[in-house]
């Protein structure tokens, strides 16, 4: 052992290869006569230290023959690799244990019968990728093993090379953290795009770059354009044709992060020359993009691009004029920082606007690597959608706008630049509004859109000649103003629509009054328009313009609204003829906006209106002074106003205009009452001919001193007989509004009334005598009981005294004995309808009126009888009142005519007959009122529950009945809904009766309902009688996209029950990949019902030319799947899953689904792998082997 020292220290390479080879001869000898286990021998125990050693010599000579022990299978390679990743980090000689380390995977790989062992994470961390996390220095060591491997002389482990390899090529160049030296990636890079068998890892690589910070999107993009020279150098004409959208992608972000993108631009110049033609579209949207953003001293590179592309590509219109809505913003605000980019803009416009024809392209990309590379770019995926969409579009344009105005804000501003192409080129007024619509809402949300929008618009004012699209245009300018940028620009527009003629100057002061809505600033320049034009023009349609603009002020903006008064006095006095009424009442109601804000007092106003007002017979203009009366009770006061007599003299005018033989002005008049408390009103204040029949002496004994006393002056109260007076003297076209103040008057006096009223020991009051005289109730009930019922002259009044006591109080009236009511039925069908339903009304605290409802509920005898009952005999007025026969009847007394008429409507719904909608639709609105109810009896409960339970059963509930139907339903219990409609408990299971839960479980699952159940738990049996029906398949999956859609729309939606719904989901598909192979064949249909919530609550539903599309087509679902889960976590409700989510997608594309949902899960954690949690966990989503399509 000392010569082997000597020699081991003697720095003499031949000496030192000596001892070592000596050292090899020794454990030889051992391992065959004496120890078996090579461990534990002395010899191997100094040669594995000196691999230690400071003498670098010793150190890879040691190495050297260590694996030298491993070839001839002295040592177990594995053992061997263990050893070497344990001395790492204690040796000095970190390129001899990677040399050693290169070699030992080599024999390793030839040993193994399973290859690809290695992943990027612990504990199956690839050898090379623990050198580099051990010693960054070591990269040009590990590369030059990753060479000698990859160009290894045995042909198998050349073949083999990139599978070994795949971790550390991933690991150096998809890295987030930017840990490795730019030189290392660019190496690396070139290593793999200048090899021969390396395609498939190329794209897997592309596919994986991140570029969502400045530092990762610029080392993406310098291995972007690496392999776009050696594409070019190649001839590769499909590299260069992906490469062209790929490249622009990333220009749009450099120039988001401020950074320079001139050889990008350089570069698709380079690689247009050797592409397809088939790109057009898609990198036309691109450049589109790119011009937004695009710094002034980068436009001519862009504008050089687009002109290049039309020039040898075929490009749709829409998508052109999306480009000239982009260059139209620059030509708006010339610089001399791109003179020259602009004079190509001008030509590119000119060129654009005079092209009528779209190319005859179908919009699909075919480019196979290029629909690869879509997957992993958020830009080029949502492009390759949209194209898609618009060539499928044809000439129905105007729905997909529809859908998409109801799509989330965030998927309408991505679609904005679409939008600008369909509204430049449209001539169809309808699709032009519409598209303008989308606009300003986008506008609205984002201001930073709104200039590019109002460019856009002006232009299209200037280019459009239908005049209704002129008027609808202009009025969008004015939502501009809320821009400081655009104020100026929206001003100057509307000036000179002011200084241009009548009917544009009237139309410019309308528009200003819309700018003042949005900008406050605006005020200014109204207030000058409005005094001009009063000044300048006297005719009535002057004086109505400025009146309607002074009105919006003084409601709006009342702090200005003391500027106007002037204004005001002026129209008022001028505007005396019959043409100046609207201009006057307009006038009042700006009056009557002034007071309520107390910018004016209404007692001082009222002083100099009052002589002006009391000669008014314009019929508008009355009618606007009656709306200001009834506004009076609202406005401050100030304690100095003799308050009383004030509204008694306004009482007196709104009194007299009652019996005003306009009947506008009547109604006017008594809606304004209804304003009014009764013990506001004196007697004195009613006409003559209401109260001509009150006889002081007789009527009212004690209260009299004279004789000669008036009535007025004798009572501090109106008797009730007065309203019977007005009832009846009243202008008949008038009467219902007469009506309405009766009811508002009963209902403040039912207010006031205790709970004891209603309580009679010994039987219902005969009459209502027991109330005061002054009590509405009294005077009407009275009527109805002692009045004439076969005078015809009486009838008209007395129907109008039952609808006024069938109005639905929120208490009921006071106790009578109600058997007149079978006297009134006889008067028509209408006040049959009014008697029948004040009974059963009332049947719960009055015996007389529970005993005549049920006389009515017994008629119920057959389905042909219910119907000729409820139409013919208008007992359809019971259900009007079912949450109350609920509370005051048995089931017993209720169910012959809860059935009878549910079989009746069954019936006619069967027969397909018009009126069974309106039917169904009112018996269910009873249905809810009722169950809505605590206090009905339990036993009606659960009768209304098996009556609903019959019609899930009976009846297709398309949408025109479900909608009220499920409305119904949600009020049960949560039991109830479950046993209704599971199919396990049915004695049958019918293809209609199916089709119902489904729809009612489809709706359930996706509220916030109860706590019993989790929401998943009510689609779990639909889905388990569906699987095996593509039928049924297909209505659960339109019932869910439906019940989706409406969630999404919902301002209240909880997204975080959203969120808990879309994990349980995925949890229950994780646990179907483990079940038995029967429960695996549901895992497709649960995909599919993910993927169908996801899109819908994305809003990319909204992209599709039809929203059935989603439900037919699985390709459809497929595609759109991965961004709508992108658009999803892009938004911050849903930040908080978004690991939960990558983590599923990454287990669910190594599950034993179909490929083409594995890709569709891999998309979508690719297109996720711009989150921070990402960062987390990407060694673990790269260890698994991206799928390829071939």
């Amino acid at each position: 052992m000392d010569e082997i020292d000597y020699k081991l220290k003697s720095q003499n390479p031949t000496l030192i290869s000596h001892a070592i080879s000596k050292l090899i001869d020794v454990i030889k000898k051992k391992l065959e006569v004496e120890e078996k286990d090579i461990s534990k021998i002395a010899e191997f125990k100094l040669l594995s230290s000196k691999c230690n050693s400071d003498d670098s010599i010793v150190s890879t000579s040691a190495c050297q023959a260590l694996i030298v022990l491993v070839e001839i299978g002295l040592w177990d390679v594995k053992s061997a690799l263990a050893s070497f990743m344990a001395c790492l980090s204690s040796s000095k000689n970190y390129q001899a244990i990677t040399i050693a380390v290169g070699q030992l995977l080599i024999l390793d790989w030839k040993m193994q019968k399973e290859r690809n062992e290695y992943t990027l994470q612990v504990p199956t961390q690839h050898p090379l990728i623990t050198i580099l996390n051990q010693e960054k220095l070591s990269w040009r060591s590990v590369l030059n093993q990753m060479k000698l491997i990859m160009h290894h002389h045995d042909k198998r482990v050349m073949e083999q090379s990139i599978e070994l390899l795949r971790p550390v090529f991933m690991y150096i160049l998809c890295n987030p953290s930017m840990d490795l030296c730019e030189s290392c990636k660019r190496e690396t890079w070139q290593l793999v795009i200048k090899s021969s068998n390396t395609l498939d890892l190329q794209a897997e690589i592309l596919l994986w770059l991140c570029t969502n910070r400045i530092d990762t999107c610029v080392d993406a993009n310098y291995r972007v354009l690496e392999l776009a020279e050696v594409s070019l150098l190649k001839g590769d004409e499909e590299y260069c044709t992906t490469l062209i959208p790929l490249i622009a992608s990333l220009i749009i972000q450099l120039l988001e992060y401020g950074h320079e993108p001139v050889q990008n631009f350089c570069t698709i110049l380079d690689l247009i020359e050797r592409s397809y033609d088939d790109i057009g579209n898609i990198t036309i949207a691109m450049m589109t993009e790119i011009i937004l953003v695009c710094p002034a001293a980068y436009l001519l590179n862009a504008l050089q691009i687009c002109t290049v592309i039309i020039d040898k590509m075929p490009c749709n219109i829409i998508l052109l004029n999306a480009l000239a809505a982009s260059l139209l913003k620059w030509l708006a605000y010339p610089s001399l920082l791109c003179a020259d980019a602009l004079v190509i803009a001008k030509k590119l416009l000119i060129r654009i606007m005079s092209q009528k024809q779209t190319d005859s392209g179908d919009g699909i990309v075919s480019n196979k690597t290029l629909l690869m590379f879509s997957h992993s770019n958020r830009y080029i995926q949502f492009y390759t959608e949209l194209i898609r969409s618009l060539y499928s579009l044809e000439n129905d344009i105007l729905s997909w706008l529809e859908n998409l105005s109801l799509a989330p804000i965030d998927l309408r501003y991505m679609c904005r630049l679409i939008l600008c192409g369909i509204f430049l080129y449209s001539n169809e007024s309808i699709v032009v509004q519409k598209t303008c619509d989308i606009l300003v809402q986008i506008a609205r949300e984002i201001n930073s859109f709104a200039s590019h929008v109002l460019s856009l618009l002006l232009h299209k004012l200037t280019k459009s000649r239908d005049s209704s699209t002129l008027k609808y245009l202009l009025l969008a300018v004015p939502e501009f103003a809320m821009s400081k940028e655009n104020l100026p620009i929206v001003i100057h527009t509307l000036d000179t629509m002011l200084n241009s003629g009548k009917p544009l100057k009237y139309f410019a002061i309308q528009l200003y009054t819309k700018a003042l809505e949005k900008e406050p600033r605006c005020y200014r320049f109204i207030s000058a328009a409005l005094m001009d034009t009063m000044e300048t023009d006297r005719s009535w349609h002057s004086d109505v313009t400025c009146a309607q603009a002074i009105k919006y002020i003084c409601e709006n903006r009342p702090e200005h609204g003391e500027e106007l008064v002037p204004l005001l006095s002026q129209i008022l006095n001028r505007c005396v003829d019959l043409n100046g009424g609207a201009a006057s009442a307009l006038a009042l109601n700006s009056i009557s906006a002034l007071c309520k804000s107390a910018v004016i007092g209404i007692y001082s106003t009222w002083q100099v209106l009052a002589p002006k007002m009391r000669k008014e017979k314009r019929t508008v203009v009355l009618e606007s002074l009656c709306e200001l009366f009834a506004d009076i009770p609202s406005y401050p006061f100030r304690a100095s106003d003799d308050y009383d007599k004030f509204i008694v003299d306004i009482l007196t005018h709104l009194w007299g205009y009652t019996i005003c033989e306009d009947t506008r002005i009547a109604e006017a008049a008594f809606k304004a009452l209804r304003s009014y408390h009764l013990e506001r009103v004196p007697l004195s204040a009613l006409p003559l001919d209401f109260r001509s029949d009150l006889v002081v002496s007789t009527a009212y004994p004690g209260k009299v001193s004279n004789e000669a006393d008036k009535p007025e002056d004798v009572l501090q109260y109106v008797p009730g007989t007065c309203w019977i007076q007005m009832l009846k003297k009243v202008n008949k076209s008038v009467l219902s509004a007469a009506g309405d103040l009766l009811i508002f008057y009963i209902e403040d006096e039912l207010s006031g009334l205790r709970s004891r009223i209603y309580t009679w020991p010994q039987g219902e009051p005969q009459n209502y005598k027991y109330l005061p005289e002054r009590s509405v109730i009294r005077a009407v009930g009275e009527y109805l009981r002692r009045g004439n019922k076969a005078d015809p002259s009486n009838q008209r009044v007395m129907v109008e005294c039952l609808r006024i006591f069938a109005y639905k109080y929120k208490k009921p009236l006071p106790n009578v004995k109600w058997d007149f009511l079978k006297e009134t039925m006889q008067i028509s069908e209408e006040a049959k309808e009014y008697s029948l339903s004040i009974a059963s009304r009332h049947c719960q605290i009055s015996a007389s009126a529970k005993l005549l409802t049920e006389s009515f509920l017994s008629m119920y005898t057959s389905a042909s009888e219910a119907g000729r009952l409820l139409l013919n005999e208008k007992h359809l007025v019971l259900y009007s009142n079912l949450d109350e026969l609920c509370q005051a009847f048995q089931p017993n007394s209720l169910k012959q005519f809860l059935e009878t008429s549910l079989y009746y409507i069954i019936e006619k719904i069967s027969l397909n007959d018009e009126r069974s909608v309106d039917l169904f639709n009112r018996i269910m609105s009873s249905y809810i009122t009722a169950l809505k109810s605590n206090v009905i009896h339990i036993g009606n409960r659960t009768l209304l529950t098996s009556m609903l339970e019959e019609i899930l059963e009976k009846v297709d509930l398309t949408s025109k009945y479900l909608e009220k139907y499920l409305a119904a339903v949600m009020e049960l219990l949560a039991k109830d809904i479950e046993k209704m409609t599971s199919p396990s408990v049915w004695w049958e299971v019918t293809p209609k009766k199916l089709r119902n839960a489904i729809a009612v479980r489809a709706e359930v699952s996706f509220r916030e309902f109860n706590s019993i159940n989790s929401p998943l738990t009510w689609l779990n049996e639909p889905i388990n009688v569906a699987a095996s029906n593509p039928e049924m398949q297909k209505y659960l999956l339109e019932n869910i996209q439906k019940a989706q859609t409406n969630l999404r729309l919902e301002k209240s939606c909880d997204l975080g029950s959203q969120k808990d719904w879309i994990l349980s989901f995925m949890s229950h598909i994780d646990a179907l990949t483990m079940e038995t192979s029967d429960e695996k064949n549901n895992i497709i249909f649960y995909c599919d019902i993910l993927f169908v919530s996801i899109i819908c609550l994305s809003g990319m539903d909204c992209l599709l030319p039809k929203k059935e599309f989603l439900t037919i087509l699985r390709d459809e679902r497929i595609r759109l799947f991965p961004q709508a889960i992108s658009v999803l976590i892009d938004r911050q409700m849903w930040k908080s899953i978004s690991c939960q989510i990558m983590k599923w997608l990454n287990h669910m594309r190594t599950s034993s689904v179909p490929d083409v949902y594995i890709s569709a899960f891999q998309s979508a954690l690719i297109l996720l792998r711009h989150e921070e949690d990402y960062n987390l966990q990407w060694t673990n989503y790269l260890s698994v082997k991206t799928y390829i399509p071939t």
